[in-house]
């Protein structure tokens, strides 16, 4: 399976999100390595395309980032970043009877995914065997903009209205509140489905998802207690210790993590072996040896550690 942490830095507006890189299959009475160089840590770009009077975009008018990890099986969990991914760049709000554009609510991008994911894992398993429904779960995680559905119409976009009213357009443009949401599974009604719920990552809470997350999450706490009760790099230092003291068969290989920032996501490897010196590879593919001789250049990953 995997275990991956999403929470935010005390004190600031910085989400990070860091997840093992171990893929494994269950056999027999132990789990066996399929890979320690899966990417687990995703982006997702929603865009709303448009036009107006003064302008036709060869792109989106309106976008924002989405962070977003999971646990579990693969093969949903990579089929639904895909599917969602093109979903979600690909948004026309606009319709004969409105021009306007807008964005659809967080909690609608957190119903797609759950839709999807819930899709792919009951397609998926047949190929699990004797009808396995395989486990899969999601956090995804934004500061989607204020301007949504929810929001009155813009006329002054479309008039190019002055002063104060052409300004009003450009403050509903404004980054919205953190908004976060842990789609999972729910075998509780008897059956199977997908549910989201939200995340206060703003009060304080965090998600922890993957194999014995309660022990994960003991060991943030401890080393929350430790120290003045933030939280900043407890989780990444639980993770990493975890994953070097290989105590679960489940979580291995690196670790990788991104970070939203001003709205932003992007990843980053922490570049550091066990003893601390620099390392020059993703996920284990071996820059040097590897992969700057198929590119012709460097690859340099950013490392924030």
């Amino acid at each position: 399976m995997t275990n991956a942490v999403v929470w935010l830095e005390s004190g600031t507006s910085k989400v990070w999100a860091v997840a093992d890189s171990l893929i494994t299959a269950t056999g027999g009475n132990s789990a066996k390595r399929v890979t320690d160089q899966a990417m687990k840590i995703m982006k997702l770009s929603v865009g709303a395309w448009g036009k107006t009077k003064f302008s036709i975009a060869d792109g989106p008018m309106l976008s924002y980032d989405v962070g977003m990890v999971y646990a579990g099986a693969v093969t949903p969990a990579v089929m639904t970043h895909a599917c969602a991914s093109m979903m979600l760049k690909n948004l026309r709000p606009q319709t004969k009877p409105s021009d306007r554009i807008y964005m659809p609510a967080f909690h609608r991008v957190a119903e797609l995914i759950r839709l999807i994911s819930e899709k792919y894992i009951r397609d998926a398993a047949d190929a699990y065997g004797n009808n396995r429904l395989p486990y899969c779960e999601f956090v995804i995680f934004a500061f989607p903009p204020t301007q949504r559905e929810d929001l009155p119409p813009m006329r002054s976009s479309q008039s190019g209205g002055a002063g104060a009213e052409r300004q009003r357009p450009m403050r509903e443009l404004d980054r919205g509140p953190l908004d976060c949401y842990w789609i999972r599974p729910d075998f509780k009604s008897g059956g199977f489905q997908q549910v989201a719920e939200r995340v206060d990552l703003l009060g304080g809470h965090y998600t922890v998802i993957g194999d014995d997350s309660d022990s994960l999450k003991n060991e943030i706490e401890r080393l929350r207690a430790s120290g003045d009760g933030r939280m900043e790099a407890e989780p990444r230092i639980a993770l990493e210790q975890r994953i070097r003291d290989r105590s679960h068969d489940t979580v291995g290989g690196s670790l990788q993590f991104g970070l939203m920032d001003g709205g932003r996501m992007d990843l980053f490897g922490a570049m550091k072996d066990a003893q601390g010196q620099s390392v020059k590879n993703w996920l284990g593919f071996q820059f040097e040896s590897e992969i700057n001789g198929v590119l012709g250049m460097p690859v340099v990953i950013p490392s924030i550690l």
